[in-house]
Formats: C-alpha cells, structure tokens, sequence
C-alpha cells in the first residue's frame, strides 16, 4: 500500500483485512487523519538523508522530490526539515493535478522529469530513492532507476525489481551511478 493514493490504499486495507463490512475505505481514512496529524510532525529523516540531499545540491546535481503524500500530509511530515527540503528543485505531491493514478503508476515521476530547470529530464537518466515496492514500480514503469532503501521489516521478495537494494542511505555510493563522491563521512 505504501506510495498509493490515500483512498486506493485505505480500499486495499479495509479489504485485506476483513473489516470491510463494518468500516469503509472513507471511513478508515477519517479515522486515521487524526492518527496522522499526531505522528507525522515527530517525522525523522532516514539516517544518510541530509549528508545526501547537501552532497547532491552541492554538486549542482538537480535534485525533487516526487511523494504520493497530499501536501496537508507533506507539510507535516517535513515541518522540522524546512532547511532541507528548500534545496530541492521542485516538489510533486500526490495531490498534483498531473498525478492521475498513484503509484506503481509511473504518472509522479514523469511529472516530477518534466519540470527540471531547462526542461524536462530524460526519464532514462533519472535516478530515484524509494523505500516503498509500489515506488519502485512506478519508477521503473517511467522508465527510471531505482535505488530501494526499504524498511527491514518488509519482504525480501520485494527487492528483485530495484536496481539496488541498500539498508541506508548510508551505503550509498555516488560515485556508482556516475556521481561525484562524498568528500567527507559527516552526517
């Protein structure tokens, strides 16, 4: 479910779950607004995040941001990482108009290839950062690769589609997708 529309994953939800009969998908979704609102500003970066996102901007690499969150969501989430976030060129949130279908439709990272600075962005040689299986097919379905950092708890059979597979951003190696390498091991 992870990377889908609110309302597509809540109607997965409610129905893998059996509860279908006693709550709708809308209904889930009003109630774990509330759950949201109250988790989502203690928000953390995932470790290597912020020495990634500097080393990128740094290097005059263009740099978005392409999340299936709807921005009331996105600015909860970010508020304690406003610094950061600024550095990116731009930002696609699920809610864009130009985002029709949610991931594994490849629609936010085509959106997010055609608004670079000087153009769009050849889908080919757009690098992407997902922690989620349905992000990573979205990201190959545009025609991307993909660096998969997922949670640990997730199943390993979800890993095969990703052009990599790390347990941090930590481990990232620039200069193995042709990047400019880290200078320093800080942050």
């Amino acid at each position: 479910m992870m990377g889908m529309k609110a309302i597509e994953a809540a109607r997965v939800f409610v129905e893998e779950t059996g509860i279908v009969d006693s709550l709708s998908a809308e209904d889930f979704l009003v109630e774990r607004e509330e759950m949201l609102r109250n988790m989502f500003p203690t928000s953390e970066l995932m470790p290597g995040a912020e020495r990634l996102i500097h080393h990128l901007h740094e290097n005059g690499i263009p740099i978005c941001v392409a999340t299936g969150s709807y921005r009331r969501h996105f600015q909860l989430k970010t508020q304690r990482h406003g610094e950061l976030f600024s550095l990116m060129h731009h930002i696609v949130l699920g809610d864009d108009p130009e985002v029709k279908q949610g991931k594994p439709s490849p629609d936010i990272f085509l959106a997010a290839a055609k608004r670079f600075e000087g153009g769009p962005v050849d889908p080919h040689s757009i690098l992407v950062f997902e922690d989620a299986p349905s992000g990573v097919l979205a990201a190959k379905n545009a025609g991307m690769s993909v660096v998969m950092v997922p949670d640990s708890r997730l199943d390993s059979s979800f890993h095969e589609t990703a052009d990599q597979v790390l347990s941090s951003l930590l481990d990232f190696n620039p200069g193995d997708w042709g990047l400019p390498p880290f200078q320093n091991a800080a942050c």
